[in-house]
């Protein structure tokens, strides 16, 4: 398979976007002001501020994440191939037009809360750049899912909170556990879906290192392990009413059948979207859990 096996649509600014990714930023920077709220120490100026740098942050992630094609295309010749590279040069652009925007927001925050939220800040922007970026490039590396887990999940929930409330809270860690793990199921989404051209370009994932059917099982473990982890939360007092998280509960039902009978990988398609509905519906009942 060689490189214009690649879909060259995937390039197309609405797809690069990647809508059903927003439910990510969403969230987990909601998630951290809602945590701040409800402790007393929200600040409705810093929340919005904190929403829209987590969404443009998202959306240089997805419009950078392309990058790491570009040497497949340049290889090859013709106006596709050009055309393409083009796409991907303009969705780079814009992604680091988005990021410098957020940064601004993010500086805003700084000079209200103090520099240790810059050191947090650069922190996560180097980290994700990592993500397809040299040298580390932790999508080639298999570490693209606990990396998610970690930048996206755990650092976006508690440097939200801290960047609202103005002080690093422990707890808000562990709060943010049940939605890191799903953050991580919708990378691995992708990672299914992309298993085949991944191999055939020699991209070593972590489902391309583990093998699609060890990788489809970790993706069902992530998936469900929010409910369980929510009623500890729970049974420690850190959540007052688990049961609205039960209203997502059908929504697994699709990714998990999608994995399980699909008859042709062109299904895969549709993970990624599943899997980030299911996400934005158990994050709004685990918000909703906190407040009442």
């Amino acid at each position: 398979m060689d490189a214009l096996d690649l879909n060259p649509d995937k390039y197309r600014l609405a797809r690069a976007l990647r809508p059903f990714s927003y439910s990510v930023a969403l969230v987990t920077c909601g998630l951290g002001v809602v945590l701040a709220f409800q402790q007393g120490v929200g600040d409705w100026r810093r929340a919005l501020l904190v929403m829209l740098a987590g969404v443009l942050l998202q959306a240089a992630s997805n419009l950078a994440n392309d990058h790491a094609d570009l040497v497949l295309w340049k290889k090859r010749s013709g106006e596709l191939a050009r055309q393409v590279v083009k796409q991907i040069h303009r969705n780079f652009i814009l992604a680091g037009v988005c990021a410098l925007i957020a940064c601004m927001m993010g500086l805003l925050l700084v000079i209200d809360v103090g520099w240790p939220l810059l050191l947090l800040g650069v922190f996560g922007v180097v980290g994700g750049y990592f993500y397809t970026g040299e040298p580390i490039v932790y999508k080639h590396r298999g570490w693209g899912v606990p990396a998610v887990f970690l930048f996206t999940g755990v650092l976006m929930v508690s440097g939200a909170f801290y960047a609202v409330g103005g002080y690093w809270n422990n707890e808000v860690v562990w709060m943010s556990i049940p939605v890191s793990l799903l953050a991580s199921a919708l990378l691995l989404s992708n990672e299914i879906r992309d298993y085949l051209d991944d191999i055939s370009h020699n991209i070593r994932t972590l489902t391309v290192r583990m093998g699609l059917v060890p990788a489809k099982c970790l993706y069902a473990a992530l998936l469900l392990a929010g409910f369980p982890l929510s009623f500890l939360l729970y049974y420690l007092g850190e959540l007052d009413n688990p049961l609205y998280l039960l209203i997502a509960l059908p929504f697994a039902i699709a990714p998990l059948k999608l994995l399980a009978n699909h008859s042709g990988d062109a299904e895969m398609v549709r993970l990624p979207p599943l899997t980030g509905r299911f996400f934005i519906i158990f994050g709004l009942g685990f918000m909703l859990s906190i407040v009442f």
